[in-house]
C-alpha cells in the first residue's frame, strides 16, 4: 500500500521497554529501545529520543508510555508503543536507496501523520520512518 495525502490509516507500533534517561514537565527522554548508533553516518544520532508531554508546545507524537510520562523518573524502565491509532496521512516519501539518519538499520520511507482532530492545522502531525529500526505498521482503514 502506497498511502496518499488525505488517506485515512491506522497505526500500530509493537511494544518495547525503554530506560528513562531524562524527564521534567515538558518531555520524557528514552534510550530509544529500536535501531542502533550507526557510525560511519554523517548524521550524531545520539541514541536518545524525546517525546513531548504535558505543557509542551513541542510537536505531537502518537507514542504512548506505560507508566504515564507523569509517573517517569530518570533510570525507570517503562514501555514505548503506538497502540493502533486511526490517523490521516499528510505526506509519504518512499527513499531510492535508505534515509541516513544517524541509525541502523536506516528506513526506506516516511509517513507524516495527523490526527483527526488536527487536520486543518499546519505542522500539527508526526513524521514517522518506516522500513527500519522501528516495526511500525501502516494499515489502510476499511469502511
Amino acid at each position: 500500500m502506497i498511502p496518499r495525502i488525505g488517506d485515512e490509516v491506522v497505526i500500530s507500533c509493537e511494544p518495547e521497554s525503554a530506560r528513562v534517561v531524562e524527564a521534567d514537565s515538558r518531555q520524557v527522554t528514552l534510550e530509544w529501545p529500536w535501531g542502533v548508533i550507526d557510525d560511519s553516518s554523517n548524521f550524531r544520532w545520539d541514541g536518545k529520543f524525546s517525546l513531548p508531554y504535558g505543557d509542551s508546545n513541542a510537536e505531537w507524537v502518537p507514542y504512548r508510555l506505560e507508566p504515564d510520562f507523569s509517573e517517569l523518573q530518570p533510570g525507570d524502565i517503562c514501555t514505548v508503543s503506538i497502540p493502533p491509532t486511526r490517523l490521516y496521512v499528510g505526506h509519504y516519501e518512499e527513499y531510492d536507496s535508505p534515509r541516513n539518519l544517524g541509525w541502523a538499520p536506516a528506513p526506506t520511507a516516511g509517513i507524516y501523520v495527523v490526527p483527526p482532530e488536527n487536520m486543518d492545522v499546519e505542522d500539527a502531525g508526526c513524521m514517522l520512518y518506516l522500513g527500519g529500526a522501528e516495526p511500525i505498521s501502516v494499515e489502510p482503514v476499511e469502511d
